[in-house]
């Protein structure tokens, strides 16, 4: 299954493919009979979202420049759909892609590949606290906004607000671990998206959780070579 995974993600066509189901998806939402503006933006930042994800999956740091890019489209989108826990964490996505741009320059490899690092008792610790105080930050969020959310709606927003904001901090502090927790929210994006009919945005997060594995490996095999190479 890793071997698959790897020769998938590692495929030329593989970026090109992701796209043509996010358009899929966008297109069956009849945008030219029932235009609306949050599948509009929604498709804009899966797009950019997308080629973000690949690039970053494979440790470029041109992946932080479409980075940017998505998180404005899907900010929009999310807010459009009353989806408050999905939408807040693209403006902190925003400003951590421009400091990722400028840090990770400074920890890139011969092969211009970003060299990850192992998370520590420390770190992990860190993680979990900052899951928990994100998660109040958004409930207190949720409220002042007005947002009318069911309860299962704010449960999966709180989440995935939470494990979203973690699992970037971790991404741009450049720790490997930062792939278990994308795992865990693109699943929660699927369902939330499917819940509040957003076929682009569930169609585009299944395709990162696939990245998101792909990623995991990708990066856990660059710590190898790191590790063979100082042997």
């Amino acid at each position: 299954m890793k071997t698959l995974i790897m020769k998938i993600g590692r495929n030329k066509a593989y970026p090109y493919v992701s796209v043509v189901l996010v358009t899929i998806a966008f297109l069956a939402t009849n945008p030219l009979t029932n235009f609306e503006w949050r599948y509009l933006l929604s498709f804009i930042g899966a797009i950019c979202g997308l080629i973000c994800v690949i690039l970053l999956a494979k440790g470029k740091n041109s992946g932080n420049i479409f980075g940017m890019l998505a998180g404005f489209g899907e900010m929009s989108g999310n807010l459009l759909g009353r989806n408050v826990g999905a939408a807040l964490p693209s403006i902190y996505y925003f400003v951590t892609h421009i400091f990722g741009l400028v840090t990770w320059k400074k920890h890139l490899n011969a092969e211009a590949t970003l060299k990850p690092r192992q998370l520590t008792e420390r770190h992990f610790g860190i993680a979990i606290i900052f899951i928990i105080v994100a998660s109040f930050v958004n409930m207190y969020l949720t409220g002042i906004l007005g947002v009318a959310n069911d309860p299962y709606q704010l449960m999966l927003n709180n989440f995935i607000f939470a494990l979203g904001v973690t699992a970037q901090f971790l991404m741009i502090a450049r720790f490997s671990f930062n792939w278990y927790l994308w795992i865990i929210m693109n699943v929660l994006v699927i369902s939330l998206n499917i819940y509040t009919k957003n076929p682009i945005i569930a169609t585009q997060y299944a395709i990162y959780l696939f990245n998101a594995v792909y990623g995991l490996l990708e990066w856990h095999d660059t710590e190898k070579k790191k590790v063979l190479s100082v042997q």
